[in-house]
């Protein structure tokens, strides 16, 4: 009988030592972080048996059993379900309601950096324009009971500073409609939908156009477009919580076929690249354009949504993403226009040499 429980207690410590690397091997997989690079095994760390499992009950338990937000410094929700990103990421929040700004010293060094990028280009007879998508929280403030400070915030004081040393300041939402009924972000996502992304278009233009008047330029209306919406998508912030309700998307699409072609990819992508090297270079050619103009912009996850209006506007479009404002990327592209776009809550990568 002594036996017998002593073979039965070994067999039990086996088990339990056991079923971490079972569980590794059979529940945990390690996506690579780039696509080019090798997957990586055993990574404990960030990947530690049933984490995904004990993260969604845990969110399960906090929203359904106790109607409370499981991670609040992420993801704000409001009453009417739309939900907000947190501090966790950039101080978003803060930002948006000026309660973090840039300071005296951070000013200087913006100012002494666009203005070295302003002449370099100048140099090289290439205009130059700063694009920053607002916010989700600077459009829809009302929606999060958190009062405003009375001060600039960091999107109106980089305006201001563009002002003073005469750069090209394009505030993306400055055409979005006021006063109806018109969705322009997700509700369950950081990002704006189809409608914020033609509008933002239009205010890339109405600056562009001023400073080109002698090319010709198409000009789309929103009744050349046709919205349609993408079925079953899971917005970042519902991700963010392990809430796999969905979302319709709502997107814009040209009525009549689009006439840019798609370009083969010409450059290298950067050793370190932050997301998949397919997504770091897009580049058409719309030889039915009305001007000979090339555009080059760096940019981030918002300008997908208005992209196909510049391919289908210049006869050179080449799209970066990429923050990095990349002086070797310029001399070889050579274009007339360097379009640098970036959302409200990542600006301090200006502060980034």
């Amino acid at each position: 009988m002594k036996r017998k429980i002593t073979i039965s207690f070994i067999i039990i410590c086996i088990t339990i030592i056991s079923i971490p690397f079972i569980l590794v091997n059979l529940r945990i997989k390690v996506d690579p972080l780039k696509e080019n690079e090798k997957k990586i095994s055993l990574n404990f760390k960030r990947n530690f048996p049933l984490k995904s499992d004990l993260l969604k009950i845990y969110t399960n338990f906090k929203t359904n059993v106790l109607n409370v937000n499981p991670i609040p410094n992420k993801v704000i929700e409001t009453e009417n379900e739309w939900k907000f990103l947190g501090n966790n990421f950039s101080n978003a929040l803060s930002e948006s309601k000026g309660l973090v700004v840039f300071t005296k010293k951070e000013l200087i060094s913006l100012k002494k950096l666009l203005i070295h990028r302003k002449e370099w280009l100048k140099e090289r007879n290439v205009a130059f324009y700063i694009a920053i998508a607002p916010n989700k929280h600077t459009i829809h403030s009302d929606m999060i009971k958190i009062k405003k400070y009375e001060r600039n915030t960091k999107l109106q004081q980089l305006d201001s500073l563009c002002k003073t040393i005469d750069v090209n300041f394009i505030n993306l939402g400055a055409n979005f409609p006021k006063g109806n009924d018109t969705i322009l972000y997700h509700k369950t996502d950081t990002h704006w939908n189809g409608y914020a992304g033609f509008y933002a278009y239009q205010s890339s233009m109405n600056f562009i156009t001023q400073d080109f008047k002698k090319d010709r330029f198409s000009q789309y209306k929103l009744e050349n477009m046709e919205a349609y919406v993408e079925d079953n998508k899971i917005g970042d912030l519902n991700n963010m919580l392990m809430n796999s309700k969905t979302e319709d998307f709502i997107h814009l699409k040209f009525k009549t076929p689009e006439k840019s072609i798609e370009q083969t990819d010409q450059l290298t992508v950067p050793i370190g690249y932050h997301n998949a090297d397919r997504l770091y270079e897009k580049r058409f050619q719309n030889t039915s354009a009305k001007n000979n103009l090339k555009i080059l912009v760096f940019h981030d996850s918002f300008f997908p949504y208005y992209e196909k209006y510049f391919s289908e506007t210049f006869n050179h479009s080449v799209f970066i993403w990429n923050h990095k404002f990349d002086k070797d990327v310029i001399e070889i592209e050579q274009p007339n226009i360097l379009y640098y776009q970036i959302v409200e809550r990542d600006v301090d990568v200006l502060l980034n040499r």
